[in-house]
């Protein structure tokens, strides 16, 4: 089985906390390269174990590309838990004669054994399936390049995914990008996550239902960075306008994040009344439940569509 670099990280009791490193400064490297940017990252992981699978990516990256710079990095001082991220984003770089010699001459052979055993895979072949971990690997190989290819190769998962899988995660990832990591709006019962794991049978085949996450932590991530760097944005606007099938479960998904947000709106101001069952609240929150239930993009719409032919108007 494929093995992968931040698993790598794990063996050495290293726990990955998202955002560790300055997003700021990562995210235009690749406009500047300026050191004291990677000097800033590599400062930031010595107060202890933070680094994300995208600073491993973005070391590697420039690793396998900068030799001078590879070198003056590697030469920094660093504490034991900056020694292995290095070692292992020079793994992961494919350097494996340098990953040796560093770990020889910084008495962390052991370390390296446990990376070997591991068989981290190589950006280089790195392609998102079912593990979120790998977008953030090849986002943050993409911060130190500007290489959109990185991006491609993320948004890839979703060609092979299904109308359904590839809608859900769309879903989703609008849901982070509104509401956060939970996926819930305020006042509304968290159940997103949990209509996934049970659609997916999340504890009789995992890979499905982690092939979903990866899906929409990818939508999440790339769409948020898309509204500050050009190369992402037209990466994925044109990822999806080039491919007919996803264009279309996008702007079905797209529609039913609207109505969803109608319904919201409509339910903060009609509040349920148990005089009077009959009223705009009840038919919103069908609508929002059928959203955050994971039914078919329409449903949102039917709900709301039922309403108004019902005459039931705002007032």
């Amino acid at each position: 089985m494929k093995r992968l670099l931040y698993a790598a990280i794990g063996l050495l009791c290293i726990q990955c906390a998202p955002a560790a490193a300055d997003q700021n400064c990562m995210t235009g490297y690749y406009r500047t390269k300026q050191p004291a940017c990677v000097d800033n990252v590599l400062s930031q992981m010595r107060a202890g174990p933070n680094a994300d699978p995208s600073v491993i990516g973005f070391l590697a990256q420039i690793f396998s590309t900068s030799p001078a710079e590879k070198q003056r990095i590697l030469q920094l001082e660093a504490s034991s838990y900056v020694k292995s991220v290095k070692l292992v984003a020079l793994y992961g770089a494919g350097l494996t004669e340098d990953a040796q010699k560093f770990a020889e001459e910084n008495q962390i052979a052991a370390t390296l054994q446990k990376i070997e055993k591991n068989q981290p895979a190589k950006l280089a072949v790195v392609r998102p399936s079912s593990n979120a971990a790998d977008n953030d690997l090849l986002i943050g190989a993409y911060m130190a390049s500007g290489d959109t290819s990185f991006i491609e190769r993320i948004l890839a998962n979703f060609v092979s995914a299904d109308d359904d899988m590839a809608g859900i995660a769309m879903r989703m990832g609008f849901m982070k990008s509104k509401f956060g990591p939970n996926m819930t709006a305020e006042g509304r019962d968290n159940v997103m996550a949990k209509m996934a794991c049970d659609k997916y049978q999340c504890k009789t085949e995992p890979a499905k239902f982690f092939r979903v996450l990866t899906l929409s932590s990818a939508f999440w991530a790339l769409q948020s960075l898309a509204s500050t760097d050009d190369g992402i944005k037209k990466t994925f606007t044109g990822f999806f306008a080039n491919d007919p099938r996803l264009k279309n479960l996008l702007a079905a998904e797209q529609a039913a994040f609207g109505n969803y947000m109608t319904a919201l709106t409509m339910l903060a101001v009609f509040k349920p009344d148990p005089k009077d069952r009959d009223k705009t609240a009840e038919s919103m929150s069908k609508a929002a439940s059928a959203f955050e239930n994971l039914e078919p993009a329409g449903k949102t719409f039917d709900h709301i569509e039922a309403y108004v032919k019902a005459g039931r108007k705002a007032k």
